[in-house]
């Protein structure tokens, strides 16, 4: 008994080990890709596009909301997120969910939820934009074994337009 006991013990504290290995995913490719969503949201609080840019592969495709084209490679990626002459844009709150983590070899995937808010500045006025919505990511790991995001999808109901108080 003591023997089915210790291994209905062992199985418990393994099953989250198991489903990863089971899925082709190690716990630290699981932390890993965790912390390159942490480092996409950090670098869109601090507004830097170099770090934006950094998460993602050399030649990424984002799948924009509201059924906008695909943008594929970098220059397309900064002429949707980082125009010249845009008006001046911060993030001030990007929340993310991981809803699941998977994957095989050097392809994983995750999806979830967001929240984002954003100040806009046109014309001398400020424009506070909210929303929330679900991504989906594709992610590849590279030959040094750091994991970089391939594809990024998401979508959201039609922003939220506040006056500034």
């Amino acid at each position: 008994m003591r023997w089915a006991n210790s291994c209905a013990v062992a199985l418990t504290l393994m099953f989250p080990l198991l489903c990863a290995a089971a899925d082709g995913l190690t716990a630290d490719d699981v932390q890993k890709i965790k912390q390159i969503h942490e480092r996409y949201r950090q670098a869109w609080l601090a507004g830097d596009p170099d770090a934006v840019r950094a998460v993602f592969v050399d030649h990424p495709v984002l799948l924009p909301h509201h059924g906008d084209a695909p943008r594929v490679g970098r220059d397309q990626l900064d002429a949707f997120w980082f125009p010249p002459g845009a008006p001046s844009t911060k993030v001030v709150a990007l929340d993310l969910t991981y809803e699941e983590i998977g994957g095989s070899g050097n392809t994983a995937y995750v999806w979830g939820t967001d929240s984002v808010s954003w100040v806009a500045q046109q014309d001398g006025r400020n424009t506070i934009v909210s929303n929330k919505g679900t991504y989906l990511n594709v992610l590849r790991r590279l030959p040094n074994g750091e994991w970089k995001i391939s594809h990024h999808m998401w979508d959201d109901p039609v922003p939220v337009t506040h006056a500034p108080r």
